[in-house]
C-alpha cells in the first residue's frame, strides 16, 4: 500500500468520521512504519503523503492536534515524514503528491467494505469509493 491507499482511506472514512465526531483535541500515534523504506512496515507511503494527511487533520479541532513521534525503524524515512507533519501543523504548504492517485482494488474493495459496516453508526460514511 502506498500513498494512493492511505489517502483514499484517510478521505475516505477517516476525515468523514473525524468531522462528524467534531473532536476536541485530536492526538495523533505517528510512527511512521507505513512510510517507504521502512524496514518492517513493508509499505510505501512517502513523507509527502503523511504531510498532506496531517494537514487534513489540521483542520479538527480548532487546529489542535498533537503528533507524538512513537515509531519507524528508518531515520531518513522519519525524519523527513516528521519535517513535513510538522511544517503541515505550521500551515506550510505541501509538496505534490504523484499525480496519479488510483488506489489498487484490493485497497477500494476494503474500505467500501469498512463504509458498509460502519455507515450505520456514522452518518457521514454515506459515499463509496469508485
Amino acid at each position: 500500500m502506498g500513498d494512493a491507499e492511505y489517502m483514499a482511506a484517510f478521505t475516505q472514512v477517516i476525515m468523514p468520521v473525524a468531522y462528524q465526531f467534531n473532536p476536541q483535541l485530536v492526538l495523533v500515534a505517528a510512527g511512521f512504519d507505513a512510510a517507504r523504506g521502512d524496514p518492517l512496515g513493508g509499505c510505501r507511503t512517502s513523507p509527502e503523503c503523511y504531510g498532506h494527511m496531517t494537514s487534513l487533520l489540521a483542520g479538527l479541532a480548532e487546529g489542535r492536534v498533537v503528533l507524538a513521534l512513537e515509531g519507524g525503524y528508518n531515520l531518513t524515512t522519519i525524519s523527513y515524514c516528521m519535517t513535513l507533519c510538522a511544517k503541515a501543523l505550521l500551515g506550510d504548504p505541501m509538496p505534490p503528491l504523484e499525480a496519479q492517485l488510483v488506489p489498487n482494488k484490493s485497497a477500494v474493495h476494503t474500505i467500501n467494505e469498512v463504509i458498509s459496516v460502519h455507515s450505520k453508526y456514522w452518518s457521514a460514511l454515506c459515499f463509496q469509493v469508485c
